[in-house]
């Protein structure tokens, strides 16, 4: 592995030091940088499903993953009355792992940057790439904390705003809005939750998804057009107007909606999007995760996409090629697969928006109940799939 001894990855999420953990187990010398500070992140939690359990699996992280998470039953749909639609599956159950299971999301960040430094990685917070500059033999990297190092590789795994990808491309491929935007908050959960549970209402949706330790997140997903800017401290009061708008005059999960108005840990997101086309990379630097192919989370696999990205190229790495040919094996393997769950995220999400009236509404649930899950059983075959 002479071409890729010493590998910078930029960015410390959940991509970034799952492909730290891969990369450094390939014997190479990885630092990892990351702009923030620390890891601490809005209280929301996320979902991995059986392709992102499978990767962890392959870097050693399935055990400690599986300690902290909360396997769900299928997911399951109700209208804003508290009647029952449909239940959701997940998929098939392979290798004897939960198809589904929701993390608290800075657990499982502390703990993958515990192993990666335990297994000799240097992660340096709060610190940025000054000045990248690459030649035919490596890329020569000015940090932000005064140290110029030398590299075999860099990998930008730093988000959909990625200065990486921009360094690469410039403007040309840019955050896109999505047109919608979604609310997440962490409350107690009530003792009668104990599987993902989503209401579907006027113009979008509100989830309410249990974690361990007596805690649920919820999310309210609905349309919001140009971006408005909106006031942190205002932002548990919209999550709660924007709920009740859509629950309309329904009794159904009211107090579990009324809790949002004390959340101290609101998260406020618009969908935005980026698909960089083949290739993502340049000589010796590279895009991964969502810094190439950021998606709506209507699939719940953005970050199991990330995670896949880093232990497929490490995998790749492993052989006699060259950079070169690995990056375009790589590529082969990840384009397709990535581009598919995007396609289907984004579309997903024009399709539940699609219910701001009542005569609209009516029409969305009939879709959910016949439509829906023969599409979400292709997918999740897709899922299943090698990666």
């Amino acid at each position: 592995m002479s071409r890729s001894d010493k590998i910078l990855v930029v960015g410390a999420g959940i991509g970034g030091l799952c492909a730290a953990v891969a990369l450094v187990q390939n014997g190479a010398e990885v630092d990892v940088i990351d702009i923030k500070p620390d890891n601490s992140v809005a209280g929301v939690g996320w979902g991995l499903r059986t392709n992102g359990l499978r990767a962890l699996r392959q870097i050693g992280l399935l055990e400690e993953t599986l300690a902290m998470g909360f396997p769900t039953p299928p997911l399951t749909y109700y209208d804003r009355n508290g009647d029952h639609v449909v239940d959701i599956s997940y998929g098939r159950k392979v290798d004897g792992m939960p198809n589904n299971v929701q993390l608290p999301r800075l657990e499982f960040l502390e703990m993958a940057s515990a192993r990666a430094i335990e297994l000799g990685c240097n992660i340096m917070m709060g610190t940025t790439a000054v000045d990248i500059q690459q030649d035919d033999d490596g890329v020569t990297v000015e940090l932000s904390n005064g140290s110029t190092r030398r590299y075999d590789l860099v990998i930008g795994f730093d988000g959909i705003n990625s200065q990486i990808r921009g360094h690469l491309f410039g403007d040309k491929y840019v955050p896109t809005p999505s047109g919608g935007v979604a609310w997440r908050a962490a409350v107690p959960a009530p003792e009668s939750l104990d599987g993902a549970l989503f209401c579907h209402g006027f113009g979008g949706k509100v989830g309410f998804v249990p974690l361990v330790g007596g805690m649920m997140y919820v999310i309210v997903t609905h349309f919001e057009p140009g971006r408005p800017r909106h006031d942190p401290a205002a932002f548990a009061t919209l999550m709660h107007e924007r709920a009740r708008q859509m629950m309309g005059d329904s009794d159904f999960m009211a107090e579990a909606i009324d809790s949002l108005q004390h959340a101290t840990n609101v998260a406020y997101t618009p969908l935005d999007t980026v698909m960089v086309p083949y290739p993502w990379y340049r000589g010796r630097v590279m895009i991964m995760g969502d810094a190439a192919h950021a998606t709506t989370p209507y699939l719940g696999s953005g970050a199991a996409m990330a995670i896949e990205d880093g232990v497929v190229f490490a995998e790749l790495l492993r052989s006699d090629d060259s950079l070169y040919d690995i990056q375009t094996k790589f590529m082969a393997r990840r384009y397709p697969r990535v581009k598919t769950v995007w396609d289907w995220s984004l579309k997903m999400m024009h399709e539940e928006f699609d219910s701001e009236t009542p005569e609209a509404l009516d029409r969305r649930l009939d879709y959910l109940v016949n439509e829906e899950p023969a599409a979400i059983d292709y997918i999740n075959r897709v899922l299943e799939s090698d990666y």
